[in-house]
């Protein structure tokens, strides 16, 4: 089997579209690792071996993508021979569940949404080089909120209260752009939790859909997008979002429109560990992670 890694969307495109005109006869297999919180050291050797016994065949092209999403391109997997695979898969996966992992594409078919696939994952990794390029930066930091929106990957909104309800450990995400209170941050909550942080508004936006947090701390003076509107495009998508407000400016006008939009709380800063950990054991998606613990 061969294992594709290094540009893995793009070569993975140029191969469908080469079988679509030219073999029809392949097919194309989609595990949507992406929506897991395992690392990938976790199950990566256990699914190559896995796909060895059940593949059958020594010609096939895994592609590994950036999001962990891999794809499977190979002519004799059956729906039969994927459902034993998923069976035979899904010790290596516990505890999360492997309903909904797989979608077996045939390529004569199911083109189009192959191509719409790689070529969303493609975009993505584009923006997320732009983000942190500094020559992008200014470039980066005038998209609008709606562009924004239309970056994120549907699949992976569409399942945030999925993966955030079957993860076991909790996870806080923060955003803040001052690397002083990130610091501080880090250092209160990284040994009973785990952390993410981002510093800008578009990253804020494309981390959340990705980690699916049970806590949002999110700055107001964020350096692309204002705060407040970071929070009013994020409830769009995820209501039941549990966000809690950062600001210097604890001024009555910051408060009343952060909690009008939504938001649970406020911290001001300079702030205390105790009133993090205060809003963080509020929060209704952590309750339900200790109930299930006792």
């Amino acid at each position: 089997m061969l294992v594709i890694a290094k540009d893995a969307e793009e070569k993975l495109l140029q191969e469908l579209k080469k079988l679509w005109e030219g073999d029809l006869t392949y097919r194309c297999l989609q595990l949507k690792f992406s929506q897991f919180e395992q690392d990938k050291e976790e199950w990566f050797s256990d699914l190559i071996e896995s796909l060895k016994e059940h593949l059958e065949e020594d010609f096939s092209q895994l592609y590994l993508c950036h999001d962990n999403d891999i794809f499977v391109v190979t002519r004799t997997l059956t729906h039969a021979r994927l459902k034993k695979f998923l069976t035979h898969l899904s010790p290596s996966l516990a505890p999360a569940p492997v309903k909904g992992l797989a979608a077996l594409f045939e390529i004569g078919v199911d083109w189009p949404k192959l191509r719409t696939l790689c070529t969303k994952k493609i975009e993505n990794i584009k923006f997320l080089k732009d983000q942190k390029s500094p020559k992008k930066k200014k470039e980066v930091s005038s998209i609008t909120r709606d562009e924004a929106i239309k970056t994120l990957d549907r699949d992976l909104i569409s399942s945030l209260a999925m993966r955030r309800e079957q993860r076991v450990k909790p996870e806080i995400m923060i955003v803040e752009d001052d690397p002083f209170s990130q610091k501080l941050i880090s250092n209160a909550l990284k040994n009973k939790y785990s952390i993410s942080m981002t510093g800008d508004g578009q990253g804020a936006l494309m981390n959340y859909v990705s980690k699916a947090p049970d806590v949002l701390f999110l700055d107001i003076g964020l350096p692309d997008i204002d705060g407040h509107e970071v929070l009013e495009k994020l409830f769009k998508f995820d209501p039941d979002a549990y966000v809690i407000m950062f600001s210097g400016n604890g001024d009555k006008e910051n408060i009343m429109r952060a909690v009008e939009l939504g938001a649970k709380g406020f911290v001001g800063k300079p702030f205390t560990k105790e009133k993090l950990f205060q809003y963080i054991e509020k929060s209704p998606f952590i309750q339900a992670k200790q109930k299930q613990t006792t």
